[in-house]
């Protein structure tokens, strides 16, 4: 027994705090933040549907003129990841950017990841934690040059 004890204290000294849950521990279920695209047509809401010690479940709905489209979705979101999970390279600042109308000071956070086909995409994340998980904008820039971004616009905290 003590050496199945040991093992799992030696696993989870590899577990790290995973950030996308903490944007949402906070809240309560019902929460939720909707975002609209750029370039493109539409956004989405995503609603915080449970909170646990262990676990967030967010549904996300996609948005076409204020209607949904399609299925909503389900994802649950481990508060804790393997450590190996989580960039350490990220580059981190702060800047005040518009959100829904107004001026907010955000932290960023901007890491580079490799795609299954080897191509290098940039993710750049402002985080304001009054929004409801946390990010104000999202912002993909493939090598290709190719942009896309989504900035939240409305918010409803539980």
């Amino acid at each position: 027994m003590t050496l199945m004890t040991a093992l799992l204290a030696l696993l989870a000294q590899d577990l790290v705090d995973n950030p996308e849950y903490k944007g949402w521990a906070a809240f309560k279920a019902g929460s939720s933040v909707t975002y609209k695209y750029n370039p493109q047509e539409g956004g989405q809401k995503v609603t915080l549907k449970s909170i646990g010690t262990t676990e967030a479940v967010v549904e996300t709905e996609i948005l076409l003129n204020g209607k949904t489209v399609g299925q909503k979705t389900e994802r649950k979101i481990p508060a804790k990841l393997p450590a190996d999970k989580v960039s350490k390279d990220a580059k981190e600042g702060e800047e005040e950017i518009d959100v829904a109308g107004k001026k907010m000071k955000c932290r960023t956070r901007e890491v580079e990841k490799k795609t299954a086909n080897g191509k290098t995409v940039t993710v750049k994340i402002w985080i304001q934690e009054d929004i409801p998980g946390s990010g104000a904008q999202v912002q993909t820039l493939t090598e290709a040059g190719g942009k896309f971004s989504m900035t939240a616009t409305e918010w409803e905290k539980k």
